[in-house]
């Protein structure tokens, strides 16, 4: 009698804990598959996406995405890229010379995605792809207004802190500080620049080609960023009437202009104008005046969020007499104390200043 009594106290005890842990287990928090919290959002191409409250793997298929993730100090969250990052990324962070990296980033590979855990996915904003990771339950973001070109100074200083913000709306809620703290930054230091720049004449200001692709005639055109970038530093956009962002000029067109100042993005090496006939008669090249935009965590003009410090360097460039009380070293080294606690040193600013990657890198082919 005594041992059945024990068992049932015993079969008792068991349904109670089996209960207990059934009940635990439906708790906030308590199940191991519970799924995170989710919220609804609309991204900057206009799309109404449902993310996590809290994003913990996320992917940087958009160029930019990762220097804008790892300025708002989310850099530990990032699991896959689609491109090899600048080697002063690698420097700063060097987990990601073992960071996964999606081959393509114009055919996503869904599978993969999946495997990896990615609960957010920044992207650019074709429909397609979106569509492929969106039917397979990986939320995807634009986070850039692809057809919202701006068409003013002030504009195009508003859609770069709208970015930044959105970013930081995404990443939750100390990257949205940050993202204010970022804001704050930038505007005090383009109104530092605007308020003598915008006091130059035309005639004052010197003619700047920007090649901003893989040849010498790939530019930029009316409204583009290398526009807005060299306006607000007090230079004259030599291209400005041609109506595209992204445009192929012609020798003959140079020539016509015969621009001051060239500027080169890091596709295009100095070279390829320095030593090519057709360009001796231009007034850059005699000049010497022919500079490779700096590059850091990321390409300065090329929608970084150092952008800022870019404009910092073209003033003083264009308006050397104008700008002396800049001290590109002390603005570069703030910036990445504040933004990316790192402590650069005086040869650190000076490669970066002059496009060369830290000492045992090599810089990236993109």
């Amino acid at each position: 009698m005594r041992e059945g009594v024990n068992v049932r106290i015993k079969f008792g005890h068991w349904v109670i804990s089996v209960l207990l842990v059934m009940a635990l287990s439906v708790l906030p928090g308590r199940a191991a598959d519970q799924k995170p919290a989710m919220r609804t959002i609309t991204d900057r191409n206009g799309k109404t996406v449902r993310i996590p409250v809290e994003p913990k793997k996320i992917a940087c298929f958009f160029g930019p995405s990762y220097e804008k993730v790892f300025l708002l100090g989310a850099a530990d969250r990032v699991t896959v890229m689609s491109i090899i990052q600048p080697p002063w990324s690698q420097k700063l962070n060097p987990k990601l010379k073992q960071m996964p990296r999606m081959e393509s980033y114009s055919d996503p590979d869904v599978e993969r995605i999946l495997t990896l855990g990615v609960d957010l996915v920044f992207y650019w904003q074709w429909p397609q792809q979106t569509e492929k990771m969106a039917a397979a339950g990986i939320p995807v973001v634009c986070p850039y207004a692809a057809s919202n070109a701006a068409t003013t100074i002030e504009a195009f200083l508003q859609n770069n802190k709208e970015e930044i913000r959105f970013y930081g709306e995404v990443l939750g809620e100390k990257a949205k500080k940050i993202a204010e703290e970022y804001c704050a930054y930038y505007d005090a230091k383009i109104s530092r620049i605007l308020k003598v720049t915008s006091k130059i004449p035309e005639d004052k200001r010197p003619k700047v080609y920007y090649v901003g692709g893989r040849n010498v005639f790939a530019t930029q055109g009316r409204n583009s960023p290398g526009q807005w970038l060299i306006e607000i530093a007090g230079g004259s956009f030599v291209t400005k009437d041609l109506n595209a962002n992204f445009v192929d000029a012609s020798m003959e067109q140079v020539i016509a202009w015969n621009p001051d100042v060239i500027l080169i993005e890091s596709f295009t090496s100095p070279d390829a104008i320095l030593r090519d006939p057709r360009w001796q008669c231009i007034q850059a090249v005699k000049d010497r005046k022919v500079f490779v935009n700096p590059q850091g965590v990321f390409l300065w003009g090329h929608g970084s969020s150092e952008a800022v410090l870019f404009v910092l360097y073209l003033a003083k460039l264009f308006h050397p007499d104008l700008f002396r009380d800049i001290d590109l070293t002390r603005e570069v080294k703030e910036y990445y104390a504040a933004f990316y606690h790192y402590v650069l040193s005086d040869a650190d600013v000076d490669r970066i200043l002059k496009h060369l990657p830290p000492e045992g890198f090599e810089f990236v082919k993109y």
